[in-house]
């Protein structure tokens, strides 16, 4: 037995007298059907304060990095001959370390500006989003640290003369 009867379509078995009508702001509806339980609509759309004095830290930590870069970088990329003057001032004699040391100075150099370069992104990111962001700088500054200790103690690693000076005193 088929059922001929038509099929009911959107609101026609809404009970008799009910009247169906949109809110007159549809992003009234959105903000208020979003909201937390107990907040009002306007909490949930307003954005978060400003943070002063994080965002002083950061661009403090930006310019200290920037400062410290430039003066670090071109001795990076020149490591030979800053190596040169240390062991000439110790009376270490020659650096003997072969290319190792051009080697580990561009890498040093380079991790440092890509470093640097992603830390003042994400930090004006960050800010820009009103976020904590002070830990960024200082975070990719220690590991700028270490990256570049780590290098130029290879460079000194690779001369056996060095070895061999430090082991006979």
């Amino acid at each position: 037995m088929a059922d001929d009867r038509p099929t009911p379509r959107y609101g026609e078995l809404a009970p008799e007298g009910w009247v169906w009508s949109p809110p007159a702001d549809p992003h009234a509806t959105e903000t208020a059907d979003t909201a937390p339980d107990g907040a009002d609509a306007d909490e949930v759309v307003s954005p978060a304060p400003y943070r002063v004095l994080d965002a002083s830290i950061s661009v403090f930590l930006l310019v200290t990095a920037v400062m410290m870069s430039s003066s670090s970088v071109p001795s990076l990329f020149d490591l030979r001959s800053t190596l040169d003057m240390f062991y000439a001032d110790r009376g270490l004699g020659e650096y003997g370390g072969g290319s190792a040391v051009d080697i580990a100075g561009a890498i040093a150099a380079i991790a440092q500006l890509v470093l640097l370069a992603t830390t003042i992104w994400l930090t004006v990111r960050l800010i820009g989003q009103r976020r904590r962001s002070w830990p960024v700088p200082l975070l990719m500054g220690a590991l700028a640290l270490i990256v570049t200790f780590g290098c130029v103690a290879l460079a000194l690693v690779a001369d056996p003369g060095l070895l061999s000076s430090l082991s006979s005193t």
